[in-house]
């Protein structure tokens, strides 16, 4: 039973939408996107955490756990769809497709999680035009502060695992975590 005021699993998830399609752009790269939406890929990822959600942890403020977990979710799907590409590939020429959905996204459960939680069409589009700002101001950044601000920010690591994953020293992924923030700013506002 969850505490008052809680928040149950498809208002965690829903609450999580668009730090999760920030991280699957950064996870997924242009050439999956131009091949797989990403709407998909989101709706895959929340349809596996509906389907583990025993998995997922208790609610905590900022919800860092759920993050976690939808990573690791975000990161496996993301596998999973290069595979599905790289299987169309050899079977024939390159189209866009969608992502084969479980049972459990035919069964209504995750419509039925997020139910009462979906903004009305003008909220719903003011976060789609958002959405879309902080995508494209992210795509014009340099490859490694994209890199950076993905490993920092959207899977959530500490600057020393960032280091050892792009080979460079803590203090560099510091400073250029800094600067990529900056930019990404900078772009928005301009």
């Amino acid at each position: 039973m969850s505490e008052p005021g809680a928040l149950d699993l498809g208002e965690r998830l829903v609450a999580q939408g668009r730090w999760l399609r920030l991280l699957l752009m950064h996870m997924a790269g242009r050439r999956l996107r131009d091949t797989v939406e990403l709407e998909d890929l989101a709706q895959e990822v929340y349809v596996r955490a509906v389907a583990h959600q025993h998995l997922v942890p208790p609610e905590e403020p900022k919800d860092l756990p759920l993050r976690r977990l939808l990573a690791r979710l975000a990161r496996t799907t993301v596998v999973d769809a290069v595979r599905g590409v790289r299987a169309l590939k050899r079977g024939g020429g390159v189209r866009p497709m969608r992502l084969a959905r479980s049972d459990w996204s035919h069964s209504g459960l995750l419509e039925s999680l997020v139910a009462g939680v979906q903004p009305g069409p003008a909220t719903e589009a003011a976060q789609w035009d958002e959405q879309a700002k902080l995508l494209a101001a992210f795509e014009r950044l340099p490859a490694d502060q994209r890199r950076v601000l993905g490993l920092r920010q959207f899977e959530g690591l500490a600057a020393a695992e960032a280091a050892r994953r792009m080979g460079r020293s803590e203090d560099a992924v510091n400073a250029l975590y800094r600067r990529a923030l900056d930019a990404w700013g900078a772009l928005l506002r301009g």
